[in-house]
Parts: structure tokens; C-alpha cells; sequence
């Protein structure tokens, strides 16, 4: 599939593919980098983003990523 990058660097994931992998509005990819491909992972978000903590805020960021 080809999608085209915005002018904000943003990409629109292809109807089919947000349906495969059961990607829904609000839904937190993790995305990295393996050798020259960009890989996106669907996480789950189990966080209170409420929380005036900012240290409880880095640590939930990082837990996005490592899940």
C-alpha cells in the first residue's frame, strides 16, 4: 500500500489495515525503526494521562514504548 507524508509529516493508515490490526480513533502506536523500515505496534493504554504527577507522566510514556 502507499500512503503519501503531509506537509506536517503526517500519514493516513489505509482502511484495510486499520481493520486487520484493529486500530481504532484513539488508539497509541508505538513506532520504531528496524534497519531502513519504520515499524508501527498498536500498544495498550492503561494510564491515568490525568495525573498532575510529571514523574508518573515519563514513566507512563516509557511503559507505552516498552509494551
Amino acid at each position: 500500500m502507499l500512503v503519501k507524508v503531509s506537509s506536517k509529516g503526517l500519514i493516513t493508515l489505509p482502511k484495510a489495515l486499520r481493520e486487520t490490526f484493529g486500530i481504532d480513533k484513539g488508539d497509541y502506536l508505538a513506532v520504531s525503526a528496524e534497519g531502513t523500515k519504520i515499524v508501527f505496534q498498536k500498544v495498550k493504554r492503561e494510564i491515568d494521562w490525568e495525573n498532575s504527577d510529571d514523574v508518573w507522566k515519563e514513566y507512563a510514556a516509557k511503559k507505552l514504548v516498552e509494551e
